[in-house]
């Protein structure tokens, strides 16, 4: 019983730490990951450049986030996405019927992310939090195009 509650705390553990505050490089911010997918097939394994940016269900995402991608000076410049579609099986038989593929695509920036230039000893307001976009939308709109939108909020990724 004692393990499984280490366990348990462990996993709590890090769901919390994967909600912290963007990592900053430098001045800037890093951005949390929000995969969002208008596709019919899953993708298991999303990365943006160096970061894991999580799974994404056929027709679905733009609920969770995943920390982060560095904070960056240059928006100008695409960033590398790297990502399976997973395999599709025949359920009744078991059989794969359309293997995985892995994929990847320069995708650049729409502009950089709008910031408010506040410090941590600021008094910050409801608004505040709503204008300041920390979340990046790793969309894919179809199986060869991806692109990103900043968003406020990971579940408005899904809008965009």
């Amino acid at each position: 019983m004692k393990i499984l509650e280490s366990a348990l705390a462990a996993l709590a553990a890090l769901a919390l730490a994967s909600c912290a505050t963007p990592v900053a490089s430098g001045n800037e911010p890093g951005q949390m990951l929000v995969p969002v997918n208008h596709t019919n097939r899953y993708a298991p394994n999303i990365v943006v450049e160096d970061a894991w940016a999580g799974n994404v269900d056929a027709q679905g995402g733009g609920g969770k986030a995943t920390c982060c991608i560095a904070g960056r000076k240059d928006w100008s410049k695409p960033a590398l996405v790297q990502w399976r579609w997973g395999a599709e099986d025949d359920r009744a038989t078991g059989k794969i019927i359309l293997a995985g593929e892995d994929r990847s695509a320069l995708v650049p920036f729409p502009r950089a992310p709008h910031r408010i230039a506040k410090t941590v000893k600021d008094d910050w307001s409801t608004e505040d939090f709503l204008a300041d976009e920390l979340y990046l939308c790793v969309i894919f709109r179809t199986l060869d195009k991806v692109e990103f939108a900043f968003s406020s909020s990971a579940s408005a990724c899904r809008l965009k």
